[in-house]
């Protein structure tokens, strides 16, 4: 496992004497950075490859300073079993995106450092090369730009993941907001690292270039914690769906990797409005004309459980009536 700490922090010249910021701001911003960093080792290391985001919030003067954690899982257990030596540890992935490039952002050396060259301008062409050590990289050609760029291929690769970029633009929500206008990038209690105002236009201009560029085909993603509530469960060990209640919407989601449906049977039957915390994975599936389908569901796993207050059924049974996915 490898693992790695730094810190984000809002900050500005004209931010007033306090340590406050808008959760509408914060919340979607500390978001993207757990997602930008997931889209990141999935893109260098592989899908197989599991990090987790963990932050705790920090206050200092007159800036919002946020510590965070990346966790890359089955670090050594990817070296060995899938035998691919060049897996990167969590601060080489911070590097590569740009967190954790020393000074300012660099051109081309980094995906913030890719944006910020490209300006928001279209790409015109692409060439791809291999260098004497047989490592990939692309040459880039964009609009207006007398000179071409030539940037390490998985991070061209990341330029064109959409999750990434919307990710990207998403971390800098909070800035042209209370005062804030840069970022900040520190460990140990030292600035090791500053995205200016004008960088951060222009990599939120490439972000927006390129989200409209890109043709995205994969499934979009997320994991979320959420309430479900029981509203027909299937009485069978093997099942692998349950009907579930996710806010107003009457769902199915996949129970196939948890023990829902033993620990109900375990228990004696399972009660209408039985309510499970969850990690629950949100995919839509998006085909080649672009158009997403209904989202589907699959818990990951169970955070609490809350059993609904017994009362009489028909028959004495304190059971809700199995249902079928084609009723809906």
């Amino acid at each position: 496992m490898s693992r790695q700490q730094f810190s984000i922090a809002y900050t500005g010249e004209g931010r007033k004497d306090d340590h406050s910021i808008s959760v509408e701001s914060l919340a979607p911003a500390l978001m993207a950075f757990g997602k930008l960093m997931r889209e990141a080792n999935s893109e260098f290391n592989g899908k197989k490859a599991k990090a987790n985001v963990y932050v705790v919030s920090d206050f200092e003067h007159k800036c919002f300073n946020i510590n965070f954690e990346l966790v890359v899982g089955f670090y050594e257990q990817i070296k060995t079993f899938l035998q691919i030596d060049d897996v990167k540890n969590a601060k080489e992935i911070l590097e590569w995106i740009g967190i954790l490039a020393t000074g300012s952002v660099t051109v081309g050396g980094s995906f913030f450092g890719y944006l910020k060259w490209k300006k928001g301008r279209k790409t015109t062409d692409v060439q791809e090369i291999r260098d004497e050590s047989g490592q990939g990289k692309v040459v880039v050609h964009v609009e207006g730009a007398a000179n071409p760029i030539t940037i390490n291929q998985t991070i061209y690769n990341l330029s064109l993941n959409p999750r990434a970029l919307r990710a990207a633009r998403d971390a800098f929500l909070p800035i042209g907001q209370d005062g804030f206008d840069r970022v900040e990038i520190r460990q140990d209690d030292r600035i090791v690292g500053t995205i200016e105002p004008s960088s951060i236009e222009d990599i939120v201009a490439s972000c927006t270039t390129a989200i409209a560029e890109t043709k995205e085909t994969e499934p979009d993603v997320d994991v979320t914690t959420a309430w479900l509530s029981v509203y027909s469960p299937v009485y069978d060990e093997d099942a692998e769906k349950w009907r579930f209640r996710l806010g107003t919407d009457i769902i199915y989601a996949d129970i196939s990797e948890t023990s829902i449906a033993h620990d109900a049977l375990v228990r004696g039957g399972a009660l209408t409005d039985d309510t499970y915390q969850v990690r629950l994975e949100i995919a839509v599936q998006i085909d080649d004309k672009g158009n997403r389908s209904k989202p589907e569901y699959k818990v990951l796993e169970v955070i609490r459980f809350v059993q609904a207050e017994p009362r009489l059924r028909q028959g004495g049974l304190p059971l809700a009536q199995s249902d079928s996915e084609d009723d809906i």
